[in-house]
């Protein structure tokens, strides 16, 4: 059997992160109310973190169109934003292992996103060889490295 390929939209966004500092008679601390996420789980963890299994992937309006993947049995949080806000015609080819552990029976129930990485420099780049890969009927992930992982980047920038 043939790997799968799935393939995100063609679209681009920029995005711009600010940090401002205040002065510290002035600082107001607001917490902002968190949303209840989608729970995922990974049965062999992220690559790194192969111990942290269960994450909540969190949206938040104010960093749309990142979102957080927040782990609820470590206290580990990643940065995840869909490849089509970076690049075009991305594409992976998973294993058919892969297809198989995430229950992909249908392409469209695969969800890809990558982890965003902000630098010093205030650069963002997104790790386009290590996608994470979930089954949004399932709610199955797995950080996978595509076969084609040798033509992608590991910190392809983000355009800022």
């Amino acid at each position: 059997m043939p790997p799968a390929a799935l393939h995100q939209n063609d679209c681009r966004a920029m995005l711009t992160i600010e940090h401002k500092q205040q002065e510290a008679e002035s600082r107001a601390v607001e917490v902002p109310e968190i949303k209840p996420g989608v729970p995922l789980h990974f049965a062999s963890g992220l690559l790194g973190f192969e111990t942290n299994k269960n994450f909540e992937l969190i949206s938040d309006e104010e960093l749309n169109p990142y979102q957080w993947l927040k782990g609820t049995d470590a206290d580990q949080s990643f940065l995840v934003i869909p490849p089509s806000f970076a690049v075009e015609n991305y594409s992976v080819e998973l294993a058919e292992d892969d297809v198989v552990m995430l229950e992909l029976n249908d392409q469209a129930d695969a969800v890809v996103l990558c982890i965003a990485t902000y630098h010093l420099n205030e650069s963002v780049t997104i790790n386009l060889k290590g996608p994470i890969v979930y089954n949004k009927k399932t709610l199955q992930g797995k950080q996978i490295v595509p076969l084609n992982a040798a033509n992608l980047p590991l910190a392809h920038p983000m355009g800022n």
